[in-house]
């Protein structure tokens, strides 16, 4: 592994003063040591400005943003507009990597020749710990946007992976958007000519009872039904033999959506549950009779269709 090669570590703050230090920590502790580390200051209107600035002056690997608040997706596209490193990498704020993280992707990236690293996660809740494995895998774009489809085999998050940097070259996240890693992650490995996937526990990502995608549904949630609508038309065209899978996949998205809709609230988001509903009732006899679906699951899929 050559020390030459530079790992831009993008870190997007917001409102994380209990976390960020163990965070940062984190990083700047990896026992591959040529990092640029960059904090992206979100407009946090907590203690995170002055905590960043602090680890700035400790430590000269790390690269400073202070920006008006522009939510997650905003954060990280300013990162990657300054990022240098041969390749890009993510931490949100409020997780924790494990010391040899770097270390063990990139020597996982050289030895594959792979444009794309993911390793496994360990969900961190207040009160227990979940290991979310990953499969080890070296493949072509086409057998790991098979996996994402398989009930995300291959997690589309963006922070469990290291990549090299030209693949991000045409792309950012989209602005304002909730889900973004699920808008983004299936064009980059569509652009990677090989991806690696090690079943090494190194990114420690902490579930909060208030973060935006374990809290009940609001408007924003329809960007989830969004972004996985876009991986189906998108693998429709590019390819047609897993399709069926990224459409399954799709559907089984809008179920989980609609029943987020809580039966007192159905009023307030009429519009959203109508055009929910619509997508199912639409296939629900493909559900049924023609989708791949497990027979668990269609039964599941029909006994939750009665409910609405």
């Amino acid at each position: 592994m050559a020390m030459g090669d530079l790992i831009s570590v993008i870190v997007p703050v917001y409102k994380v003063g209990e976390y960020l230090d163990e965070c940062v920590q984190s990083i700047v502790s990896q026992t591959y040591k040529n990092l640029e580390i960059i904090l992206v200051d979100d407009g946090s209107p907590d203690q995170c400005p002055e905590m960043c600035d602090k680890w700035a002056n400790k430590d000269d690997r790390i690269r400073l943003i202070h920006k008006k608040n522009g939510g997650l997706s905003d954060a990280r596209n300013a990162g990657l507009d300054i990022a240098t490193g041969d390749y890009i990498a993510f931490v949100d704020s409020d997780d924790w990597i494990q010391h040899d993280m770097y270390e063990r992707m990139l020597n996982a990236l050289i030895e594959s020749e792979a444009d794309i690293c993911a390793c496994g996660i360990k969900a961190c809740f207040p009160d227990k710990e979940s290991s979310l494995n990953a499969k080890a895998v070296i493949g072509a774009s086409e057998k790991v946007l098979e996996m994402i489809y398989s009930d995300t085999i291959y997690p589309v998050a963006a922070w469990n992976k290291l990549y090299k940097k030209e693949l991000w070259k045409d792309f950012r996240f989209p602005v304002g958007k909730i889900c973004e890693d699920a808008f983004t992650t299936y064009l980059l490995v569509h652009k990677a000519n090989k991806i690696v996937q090690i079943e090494d526990l190194l990114y420690n990502y902490r579930i909060r009872e208030n973060s935006i995608m374990t809290s009940s549904f609001t408007k924003k949630r329809m960007d989830e039904e969004e972004a996985w609508r876009k991986n189906y038309e998108f693998i429709s065209k590019e390819y047609p033999r897993i399709k069926r899978k990224a459409f399954v996949f799709y559907l089984q998205k809008v179920n989980g959506l609609i029943h987020l809709i809580p039966l007192d609230q159905k009023k307030e988001y009429q519009e959203e549950y109508d055009y929910l509903y619509k997508v199912l009732r639409d296939n629900f006899f493909y559900i049924l009779l023609f989708s791949k679906m497990n027979f668990k699951y269609r039964i599941k899929f029909c006994l939750d269709f009665i409910k609405l």
